[in-house]
């Protein structure tokens, strides 16, 4: 059987060497190149096609989503996994509804990349189970608010103010903020952004 391609796109050049000997290792697996950024990576992709790209989410020049979202439009045929130190639960879904193969901790990576490649062959996604914890707890928080907190939390994802909110809810403005420290704490997100991205990712808001 011919071995496989696979291109290494990583930062750290430890990480590299790391996965360079682990694919030398399993046999089957042929690393064609190893980089350290996104326009280099693209350039290697259009150069010499990988059957596999293993592909760091944060890179300089551009983010492993940015990456993988050009191979998609261009290089459709390419497998992709990304390595990644964040359990961003909401990543890991745009990366994975972007036609992404796998989703490996970096902090496991050498454990974990043989399972990742061994999901690719047959055709599964492989989830770290890091990130797949954090995907159920951020489900479970959702579950456990309020019917108040989720219309709080809609209108703070519409970029209203307390006394907007306020207003709309028919409910005093120290209710409102009640309600938003309740929402900080049970969800642990600190800042409007990310309790935007908690909304829509649960579909609390389009």
């Amino acid at each position: 059987m011919q071995a496989m391609r696979v291109i290494v796109a990583d930062d750290q050049i430890l990480i590299r060497a790391g996965i360079v000997a682990i694919l030398e290792d399993l046999g089957g697996f042929e690393c064609i190149a190893s980089v350290d950024d996104g326009p280099r990576c693209l350039k290697a992709c259009a150069a010499t096609p990988p059957d596999i790209l293993l592909l760091d989410l944060n890179m300089p020049g551009s983010n492993g989503l940015d990456v993988a979202r050009v191979l998609r439009q261009t290089q459709p045929d390419i497998s992709i996994i990304i390595l990644t130190s964040s359990t961003d639960a909401d990543i890991a879904k745009r990366a994975i509804d972007m036609g992404v193969s796998g989703f490996v901790s970096k902090d496991f990576v050498l454990a974990e990349l043989a399972m990742a490649l061994h999901c690719l062959r047959e055709g599964r996604v492989y989830l770290s189970p890091d990130i797949a914890l954090a995907s159920v707890k951020e489900k479970d928080a959702s579950d456990k608010l309020t019917p108040r907190q989720k219309d709080v939390l809609r209108c703070i994802a519409k970029g209203q103010s307390n006394k907007e909110i306020a207003r709309d809810l028919s409910v005093s403005v120290k209710t409102v903020e009640y309600h938003r420290a309740e929402l900080i704490q049970r969800l642990d997100l600190h800042d409007v952004a990310s309790l935007t991205r908690f909304a829509v990712s649960h579909g609390l808001v389009e």
